[in-house]
């Protein structure tokens, strides 16, 4: 079974390579910059033998540390893991987890990021090659610490897509994240503020780190050098626990995350008939009966219910927490940053529509089938978003202003604020019709980018990142302008800021729904593929 899905993820990305141009252009710039970093961080291992122990192991234990945490975290916060082999793929075939597991974990190595990590790793038995023993068990140690950290991404994931199909878990686990990332910072601050001599402080934190599963492969290698081989053994046996672990947690969650063959919850997403509904539901329900506002109902619904949205949203609430806590990690005023609270959200919801009708997956045929026309469908997702997003952008944009007695700089931020927004909307109504790319299905991981899309997605996204910040340039500029002291400037921001944005809102919604009455089979069938 596990060479056979070796073979398979093998086959599969060969044939995309010969499917689409899009796919050969990912893989060379991907081997490109992976070659680029395989060789710069090889040639500061391969001259670390040279440094000693006593100044390698701290570096390669923290690094290799950090490593295996962004493996398991990145991926939940980023473009997602690419599931060439998606489990629930698997599911009518009846294959045991204790047999797809250990298949799927070999078959996620295979791969730039995976090839990456192993090289590096592998490069380590250069580092504590002082004897061959030494080597030996840095190459063992090598292999476990790659396997666990391909082990680690795919457990995370797919624990988190099976976590967020409840409401209650998922509040919990905002309400914990927004702590944890409110702490960080302090927390750091007050350390370096305590500890006078920084490389002491790397070197008790490792040893902490050692001892952890963060730290198991990448100390025993360090600990065979010095010729520690109790040690050395007893954290080889460690580290193959934690992956024993992690697979374990691994196969238990992809029964949890959903193994049919949709990966499916099982329960409707759609909202309880008469109840369930929140303020913008019962806004949007005064409006017209119109086809633009049914699709408003309809998308609100997913921004309520929707695990995809909710991570969406739960990201774009994170950066005024984060504009908290870089100042106080840096001692810097605090209030300065939080002013960059409502432009930074403004432009992440606006833009984040970019790709929003992908998110329908094949329930758009119901609009195509239907004859819904382009221009409502456009008007009706700006109008689900924006009931609920402007307001935010608007306290985010004013609180800081109030509470920091920054009240001339008001309008320029607050016009700015509305450039970005109004500017995302209307260049993602134009580009999710434009050029759509295929998301993680309704009922899929949030967290996984299918298979042949990451090239799609990374320039989709900064082709609408720059134009976004093209059309708010000049209310840009009269911003800056007001923040270096030219109070007039601020004055022409605020009226500038709000034509910009609704002009782009109109524009986009007539040019994108042109384009989408246009493309709406081709656009259907991208969104599809999944």
């Amino acid at each position: 079974m596990v060479a056979r899905l070796v073979g398979l993820k093998l086959a599969l990305l060969r044939n995309g390579l010969r499917r689409s141009p899009w796919q050969v252009v990912a893989l060379v710039l991907a081997l490109l910059w992976g070659l680029g970093v395989v060789v710069l961080l090889g040639a500061g291992l391969v001259a670390l033998r040279f440094a000693g122990t006593d100044v390698a192991r701290p570096v390669v234990v923290g690094v290799g540390a950090l490593a295996l945490l962004g493996w398991a975290l990145v991926p939940l916060v980023a473009f997602g893991v690419d599931e060439t082999l998606d489990p629930a793929r698997f599911a009518t075939f009846g294959v045991p987890r204790r047999r797809l597991v250990p298949g799927l974990l070999l078959a996620g190595v295979i791969g730039v990021p995976g090839a990456v990590t192993l090289l590096l790793a592998l490069t380590t038995a250069v580092t504590w090659g002082t004897s061959v023993p030494a080597v030996l068990v840095a190459l063992v140690a090598a292999l476990l610490a790659t396997l666990t950290c391909v082990a680690a991404s795919r457990a995370t994931t797919t624990a988190a897509a099976g976590l967020l199909r409840s409401r209650r878990t998922r509040d919990v686990l905002l309400v914990v994240a927004g702590l944890l990332l409110v702490g960080t910072g302090p927390g750091i601050n007050v350390l370096l503020a305590r500890a006078g001599d920084l490389a002491a402080l790397a070197g008790a934190v490792v040893d902490v780190v050692a001892w952890t599963p963060l730290g198991y492969p990448w100390a025993a290698g360090a600990d065979a050098a010095q010729g520690r081989w109790g040690t050395a053994l007893l954290r080889l046996l460690l580290a193959a626990a934690t992956l024993a672990l992690l697979l374990l947690g691994w196969g238990a969650a992809l029964g949890v995350a959903g193994g049919g063959p949709t990966g499916g919850s099982g329960r409707s997403s759609a909202a309880p008939a008469g109840g369930g509904r929140g303020l913008a539901d019962r806004l949007v329900a005064r409006l017209p009966a119109v086809p633009a506002v049914a699709v408003a109902h309809r998308c609100l619904v997913y921004w309520r219910r929707d695990p995809r949205y909710l991570v969406s949203t739960a990201s774009v609430l994170v950066v005024p927490l984060l504009l908290v806590v870089i100042p106080l990690a840096q001692g810097a005023d605090v209030g300065a940053w939080l002013l960059a609270a409502g432009p930074a959200v403004a432009f992440l919801t606006g833009w984040s529509l970019h790709d929003d009708v992908a998110s329908d997956h094949s329930a758009f045929a119901l609009h195509v089938s239907a004859g819904v026309r382009g221009r409502d469908d456009r008007a009706g997702r700006a109008l689900a978003a924006g009931c609920w997003q402007l307001p935010v952008v608007v306290v985010l944009a004013v609180v800081p202003a109030a509470l920091g007695g920054r009240w001339a700089l008001l309008p320029a931020v607050l016009g700015l604020s509305l450039a970005l927004y109004g500017a995302g909307l209307g260049v993602s109504s134009v580009s999710s019709a434009l050029a759509p790319y295929p998301t993680a299905p309704p009922g899929g991981n949030p967290f996984q980018t299918p298979r042949g899309a990451a090239a799609a997605t990374v320039v989709a996204q900064l082709v609408t990142t720059l134009v976004t910040a093209v059309v708010a340039l000049p209310t840009a500029a009269a911003a800056v302008a007001a923040l270096l002291g030219v109070t007039w400037a601020g004055w022409l921001a605020l009226p500038l800021g709000a034509a910009t944005g609704a002009l782009a809102v109109r524009t986009g919604i007539v040019q994108g729904g042109r384009v989408l009455d246009r493309r709406a089979p081709e656009v259907l069938a991208a969104v599809s593929r999944s």
